[in-house]
């Protein structure tokens, strides 16, 4: 796992949730988490999950969850940030909180807690609430 000790409370939510959401099928099903890494200053999260398309969309909606998250939440001590770069031409990126952020003076701005999904049921645009830990979705109708 290639993420920062600030993210330790994040990565425990994702598992306890990928826990919950495999509640419903037998109890010989296993998930395989594939890669666990910190990419252009956010979380990502790859599983491979032989699951009917509930518990597939529960997995889906808990990495969400933490991809999220980690778009907020300083990777070095796990409160609130924003994302930071580097000086220079190659600019690395990190979420930052104000402590933390020397190495990274420059600020990319704030992300929107907003993000468009797209899966097999439709178009949603998802919110974020930090301090809930969750997401609201709006289903957009495709016209």
């Amino acid at each position: 796992m290639a993420v920062g000790d600030g993210w330790a409370d994040l990565i425990a939510r994702l598992f306890d949730r990928l826990s919950e959401a495999l509640a419903g099928e037998p109890q010989s099903t296993k998930i395989v988490i594939i890669d666990i890494k910190e990419k252009y200053g956010e979380l990502r999260c790859e599983v491979l999950a032989p699951v009917g398309p509930e518990t597939e969309a529960a997995i889906d909606q808990a990495i969400l969850l933490a991809e999220m998250r980690s778009e907020c939440t300083c990777d070095e001590c796990g409160e609130p940030g924003r994302m930071r770069s580097t000086l220079g031409q190659s600019a690395w990126l990190a979420v930052k909180c104000d402590h933390h952020q020397s190495g990274y003076p420059r600020t990319v701005g704030e992300r929107s807690p907003k993000r468009r999904i797209t899966d097999r049921s439709g178009v949603f645009e998802v919110t974020y609430d930090r301090a809930a830990d969750s997401v609201t979705e709006i289903l957009i109708v495709d016209g």
